[in-house]
Parts: structure tokens; C-alpha cells; sequence
């Protein structure tokens, strides 16, 4: 089956192999969930799950709208030897309600397990096959998903219910891709996590990095993706509210957690970026490092921050200044100005009237069913 995907990944096999790429995978991943029922779960010793809530008990979510930066955040710290990185964005509770709840399921824990080995192959970036290829001894697959199993037993009682999962996930791809690390802290990146903050504050340790941006080339960015993929339905309004309720949430969450949640401007991280890596490196307490300014996935480096980019892999690309049309412009002054204002952006906003003929003509009767929608086309959910 691993052969099988390979072949068929977007490097191999191009756009036209997707359908039978994804169908591989699901067998794939439900095949090792199943084997890994069979051969029992991998419980953590007493010892081991006590040394492992030391820094289970401490994560970073890394937030903000898409097309932020949260992304170059992540591949930025994804190399450095104090943390766990996770390679793909968590959703925790934007895609997996059906565990993050006291008692789920056994079938949901098994569902949780086959979706992140899904994840964790990652049919759309290389480096694909996170957790490793099987040889003759080992099949990774099926040991990340006996690992899930087992931690998730023994943190559930540890830990509040409803995150147990999510900390079994980190211990798991740990316990099977870096078992001899030691990490301080682990991260996880989910662009909008900032709306879920109050939900992880029962892991007192927590710490959040909100990355914001202008929200002209933010929405000039999201505007591009959708192009270059081909995307239908990009309704300016709607992403225009969204980049406004980040904004918005950087303000009440840095006000609301005080310390533990920074906020981080991607101009100052593409332009001034020695100074902002320096603010990120003592808002976690890690040690300084190299890798810190070159951004990798996996420790590979990756192709460059932007829907625009002209340089190459492992470089940061410079901020352009890419505003779009002018009713763009105008939607963004409606519903996102104020805020942008709070995080030093200067957006100008139309008058009062004209405020109120737009929103009177682009309604949100439908808003949030068709961004989520409309994302979820661009990001698959074998890849969120």
C-alpha cells in the first residue's frame, strides 16, 4: 500500500491520480487502525506518562486567520531540539468533535487514529510519510495508532477528558518518530484556533502565538489560492468578516490570557525577523538556535512564505504590499477596520452609509456554512 501511495502523490502522480491517491490512503490507514486493534495498544508505563505530562502539559498553539504566517511560524520552530513540532494542522475542535468530548467512543478513538494517519502521510506536501516507511520489522503506521490507543487510556484520567486525545496524538507521534527526544514544549498549528482558546484552558501550561496580518494582502493571498487551485466560490464578505474576527480575537485573547498569549505581526516576522524569533524564543523559554530562522518541515527546508513567491526553498519571501480591487478594499474597511486598527494596521473604512449598503448587500445568511465550505476545498480533509 505505501508503495501504492507513492506512486500516486502529487510529485509522482500529478492531479490526475488524486481520486485514486486518496481512495489508497483511506484503505491504507484503516488497514493499519485495524492491525493495530488486533496487536493490543502500547500503554505508557507510570514513570513514562509522568516525565511525558511535563511537557504534554505545555503546548503552543499557533493561531490566526489563514494566510497570516502561521505557517512560516511553525516550519521556523519545527527544527529546534526543545520542541515537538506536530506536521499538520491540529483542528482539534474544528474537525474532531467526536473525540474531544469526556468519553468517546472506542469506534471514534479508532476514526481519530485513521484520520491522522492520513494526515500524517499528507497527500498534498512533501515531506509525505511522517511517522516512516515499514521494513522487514515495523510497520509505523500501525505503531503510532497502538501508541494513540495507549496513551489515550492512561492520560484520560490524568488529563481533562475531552483534550486526553489530543495529548495521546503528540505523545504518539512522538513515541513513534523521536522516541529518544526530550521535549520542553510541543506545537501545534490550526489557523482560527484563536476561537477555541477558552476551551484549552484547562492545560494551565498552555501558550498561544496569534500571528496577524494586514488584512489587504491576507485577503489578496486567500484570493490567489483559490485561483492557482481552482477554486470556486470565493466570496469576498465572508473572508473579509473572518479576517476581522481574528483581528478582533488577538485584542481579547491577549487581554483575556495576559502572558501566555503573544501576539505576533507577520510584517515584523518577514522584515525584522532576527528581532521577532527573539521575542517568539523568550516568550517560550528555549534555547537559542540557528535553526530558528530557517523555515523546514521535518527539518527539510520548505518553498517560500507566499502565493507570490519568488524565491527559493528555505527563504523567507519579503512582505509585498498586494491590496486587490477597491470593493475588496471597501468590504474589508466594513467589517474588519476597527480591528485592524487595534493591531496597527491603518485599513480605511467607508462612511457610515456606505457601511450599511454593504452589509446590507452581502448578508452572512450563509456565512460560516459556506467559508467552512469553501476552506475545506482548499485544504482536503485528509490533509487539515
Amino acid at each position: 500500500m505505501e508503495a501504492a501511495i507513492s506512486t500516486l502523490l502529487p510529485e509522482t502522480g500529478g492531479r490526475s491520480a488524486r481520486t485514486q491517491l486518496l481512495a489508497t490512503l483511506d484503505d491504507y490507514s484503516l488497514a493499519a487502525t485495524r492491525e493495530a486493534r488486533v496487536l493490543g495498544p502500547l500503554p505508557p508505563s507510570d514513570g513514562e506518562c509522568a516525565s511525558a505530562l511535563e511537557w504534554l502539559l505545555r503546548p503552543v498553539f499557533i493561531c490566526g486567520h489563514q494566510r497570516s504566517g502561521t505557517t512560516l511560524l511553525q516550519n521556523l520552530l519545527d527544527d529546534h531540539p526543545q520542541l515537538l513540532v506536530l506536521p499538520s494542522e491540529g483542528t482539534y475542535f474544528a474537525s474532531f468533535a467526536y473525540v474531544a468530548r469526556v468519553a468517546p467512543a472506542t469506534t471514534a478513538l479508532e476514526k481519530f487514529a485513521a484520520d491522522w494517519i492520513r494526515r500524517l502521510v499528507d497527500p498534498n506536501f512533501a515531506p509525505h510519510f511522517r511517522l516512516g516507511k515499514s521494513d522487514g520489522q515495523r510497520n509505523p503506521a500501525v505503531d503510532f495508532a497502538r501508541a494513540l490507543f495507549g496513551w489515550h487510556a492512561a492520560l484520560r484520567t490524568r488529563v481533562a477528558p475531552e483534550l486526553a486525545a489530543l495529548l495521546a496524538l503528540a505523545a504518539a507521534f512522538r513515541a513513534t518518530t523521536t522516541p529518544t527526544s526530550a521535549p520542553n514544549l510541543w506545537v501545534e498549528k490550526t489557523p482560527q484556533n484563536e476561537r477555541y482558546a477558552r476551551r484549552f484552558a484547562p492545560l494551565g501550561g498552555a501558550r498561544f502565538i496569534h500571528v496577524v496580518r494586514d488584512p489587504r494582502p491576507t485577503l489578496a493571498s486567500l484570493k490567489e489560492l483559490y485561483r492557482t487551485q481552482a477554486i470556486p466560490g470565493f466570496e469576498v464578505a465572508e473572508h473579509a468578516r473572518a479576517i476581522g474576527r481574528s483581528l478582533r480575537l488577538a485584542v481579547e485573547n491577549r487581554s483575556r490570557f495576559g502572558e501566555r498569549y503573544l501576539v505576533v505581526r507577520y510584517e515584523d516576522l518577514v522584515e525584522s525577523t532576527e528581532r521577532e524569533i527573539e521575542r517568539v524564543r523568550q516568550f517560550l523559554g528555549i534555547a537559542p538556535d540557528p535553526v530558528l530562522f530557517l523555515p523546514t518541515a521535518g527539518g527539510r527546508p520548505v518553498p517560500a512564505n507566499s502565493s507570490f513567491a519568488s524565491v527559493g526553498d528555505g527563504a523567507i519571501e519579503p512582505q509585498r504590499r498586494a491590496f486587490g480591487p477597491s470593493e475588496d478594499q471597501a468590504l474589508l474597511g466594513t467589517y474588519a477596520a476597527s480591528a485592524a486598527r487595534a493591531c496597527g494596521y491603518a485599513i480605511p473604512a467607508p462612511g457610515a452609509v456606505a457601511r450599511l449598503a454593504l452589509r446590507a448587500r452581502h448578508s452572512p445568511r450563509h456565512a460560516l456554512r459556506s467559508a467552512r465550505a469553501a476552506w475545506r476545498a482548499v485544504m482536503p480533509s485528509h490533509s487539515q
